[in-house]
């Protein structure tokens, strides 16, 4: 039998393998994303022509660049997304919280205090010594940065309440100012 001549079986096993390693590769992929990516594309194969959208009573946001492209699922908690920012924390994050977006949109919409707080988290950055060059100590360098840039955004943030606020607006604040997660609006701030 001529080489010509032989079947063409090794082509069907060989384009079924090259599938199987394209699935492989992607689900390993989407294993190394964060949390909400892999929460949207779970969304998305759960409800993949956006049928259950319908029955929502929220407003449909489908995080797409103009409106009238074609939908094809939703963002979870879209309302709790900085949308144009993207965010590279390394600490657990909570559940997400409206307060946090608010404070960190509000840090990110004025240009001198986002500068001013961009100073002051390379101040503390540069402030805590590194013990050497591995990666553990400059982990626990970038740590102790994020948590004292932290208190000290709460604690700035919370010395400009005004002093005449009536004692349930101040228990108000009180209160939603322990919903902020500010070591994740510290981490954002803080050079990688």
């Amino acid at each position: 039998m001529a080489a010509g001549k032989g079947g063409g079986a090794w082509k069907v096993a060989y384009a079924d393998f090259v599938t199987a390693m394209m699935a492989f590769f992607l689900v390993m992929w989407i294993c190394g994303q964060d949390q909400k990516i892999r929460k949207a594309v779970s969304e998305y194969f759960g409800d993949p022509m956006a049928l259950k959208q319908g029955m929502s009573k929220s407003p449909f946001r489908s995080g797409a660049l103009f409106e009238d492209t074609l939908r094809t699922g939703t963002v979870p908690q879209a309302e709790s997304v900085a949308m144009g920012r993207g965010r590279s924390s390394y600490s657990m994050q909570r559940a997400a919280s409206r307060a946090t977006k608010l404070v960190s949109d509000w840090l990110h919409s004025d240009e001198k205090l986002f500068e001013y707080w961009q100073g002051a988290a390379r101040a503390e950055r540069e402030a805590v010594p590194v013990a050497g060059p591995e990666s553990k100590h400059v982990n626990a360098a970038r740590d102790v940065a994020v948590a004292q840039l932290a208190q000290r955004l709460r604690a700035e943030i919370r010395q400009s309440f005004p002093a005449e606020m009536p004692p349930l607006y101040t228990q108000l604040m009180e209160e939603a100012m322990c919903v902020v997660n500010w070591r994740e609006i510290a981490e954002d701030l803080l050079p990688q």
